[in-house]
């Protein structure tokens, strides 16, 4: 029996025995939660299923609830055993042991936090790449300090394109930032709930230039 198929039988026996409406239903959010962070190629986090629950407007479970709950615990356990199997095929852990307890969770958290931002910034560059005339490259390079060249308008073109006008637009539009859980805060487009920033100050200028009118 393969490492899925235990994980799968496992769910379905406690999803059987459970008697508790209310650990069942933390037990079907969490479900969904690590399978969409597999989905998304990321790490299985208590962390990570409470940002997932969070953004969903859940109320829970929160990771010390997960924590506390020797059932809800050990599914998370079984699927982020089930993952490390997968992921650590052909390559070797070399990150030293941490022996103080205090100091290997507050490690874990900040891995957590590090695996969290690299997805989101790579969604967020793949996402303007699909977008014509949007140099994601060049604001990269601006945002890890690099000098502008010409930020202000994309290579080789006189304008930008209507439907990439039209996606920077809908980027500034708060309404619309508020329906996905978002807002543009002191120059920054961040998450409404948890104050994480998607888009640094910098980030926001440089997409504003490339709207701004051509100057005669």
């Amino acid at each position: 029996m393969n490492q899925a198929a235990v994980v799968d039988n496992l769910y379905a026996e406690l999803v059987s025995a459970s008697r508790n409406p209310r650990q069942l239903e933390s037990l079907e959010k969490i479900k969904k939660a690590c399978d969409y962070l597999e989905e998304q190629g990321l790490r299985v986090t208590l962390t990570a299923i409470e940002h997932y629950c969070v953004d969903r407007e859940w109320r829970g479970p929160k990771a010390q609830s997960i924590r506390n709950s020797k059932v809800l615990r050990h599914y998370v356990e079984l699927r982020q055993s089930a993952q490390g199997v997968t992921s650590s095929r052909g390559t070797r852990r070399t990150e030293p042991l941490i022996a103080d307890e205090t100091v290997r969770s507050y490690v874990r958290v900040l891995q957590e936090e590090r695996d969290q931002a690299v997805a989101a910034r790579a969604r967020i560059e793949a996402g303007l790449r699909s977008i014509p005339g949007i140099p994601v490259d060049e604001l990269i390079r601006v945002g890890f300090g690099g000098g502008a060249s010409s930020i202000s308008k994309p290579a080789n073109s006189t304008s930008l394109p209507v439907a990439a006008k039209d996606a920077l637009e809908k980027l500034f539009d708060t309404n619309i930032l508020a329906n996905c859980g978002l807002q543009l805060h002191k120059d920054r487009i961040r998450q409404a709930i948890t104050g994480n920033v998607l888009l640094e100050k910098h980030h926001v200028a440089a997409l504003r230039a490339l709207t701004a009118p051509e100057e005669s």
